[in-house]
């Protein structure tokens, strides 16, 4: 491994834990401008204000909005190099590329495969040509991958599916490969061991769920041991993202429990 990319996974996680918590702001191409990200200025300085090791933005948001005073907090800014989109939901499509990450001053990129479907070799091709570009450059490389296809047999969530998801990732260089929850602690334990020597990251999923469940998730994904996690819409649609942020570093580098994390969201903490 070269020293850069030594270094620039060193900041990424945590010192202390080893894991990594970071807050994804890269959905409008994929989802539409949604509650909570129309005024991305103001949604990036709430949730840096609550110090992530990470925030994943698309470039143009991260070269005009990610503040250098961010990098000299301990944020590392992760560029997000595809998108799918409502028009194109299955197929992640090229947003970015290592050399723009680069001058950026990411210490990571990060590219979107969605496994199962029509598309799986087109994306698998571009997941496989950034992980090279990003090994000679010293630039870590992070992988949203999911099971999404119509190819796909039985529960899509199966861990046999997520297995296969998070490995393809591994196969090819990923160093960071994240997915979803499986539900259980016991069942998400199989997909981590199935990335190895890639790191499992968990995603947020869909909304609409209270933030003990979240919670609840985040702890059972460290009982699994998940390296970290990369939130998104649960955290900056929340009234104060910056505590949300805390309350998670509580769980995930001190290994708070669920109630004293919901107190320190609710205000009640410190």
């Amino acid at each position: 491994m070269y020293l850069g990319k030594e270094i620039r996974l060193s900041r990424l996680f945590n010192r202390e834990s080893g894991r990594l918590l970071a807050i994804t702001l890269d959905h409008a191409i994929a989802r539409g401008v949604l509650p909570g990200l129309v005024d991305i200025k103001a949604a990036v300085a709430a949730v840096a204000a609550g110090r992530p090791d990470a925030m994943t933005l698309q470039k143009g948001i991260a070269s005009r909005l990610f503040a250098p005073e961010y990098a000299a907090a301990g944020i590392s800014l992760i560029v997000k190099a595809t998108s799918y989109s409502p028009f194109h939901s299955t197929f992640d499509t090229p947003t970015a590329t290592v050399e723009e990450a680069l001058r950026l001053g990411a210490d990571a990129i990060s590219v979107g495969m969605l496994v199962g479907g029509e598309d799986q070799a087109q994306q698998l091709t571009h997941l496989s040509s950034i992980a090279r570009e990003a090994e000679a450059a010293g630039l870590p490389l992070a992988a949203h991958i999911y099971p999404r296809g119509d190819k796909l047999e039985g529960d899509r969530k199966s861990v046999q599916n997520m297995q296969y998801a998070v490995r393809a990732g591994a196969e090819v260089g990923v160093d960071v490969v994240k997915t979803e929850y499986t539900g259980s602690a016991e069942s998400f334990a199989e997909v981590v061991r199935a990335a190895h020597p890639a790191r499992v990251v968990l995603a947020g999923g869909s909304p609409g769920r209270e933030l003990r469940d979240y919670f609840r998730m985040t702890a059972d994904a460290l009982a699994a041991g998940a390296a970290g996690f990369t939130y998104g819409r649960f955290v900056w649609q929340h009234p104060r993202p910056d505590r949300v942020v805390e309350a998670l570093g509580l769980m995930v580098h001190q290994d708070r429990g669920v109630e004293e994390a919901l107190e320190h969201a609710n205000g009640e903490g410190r």
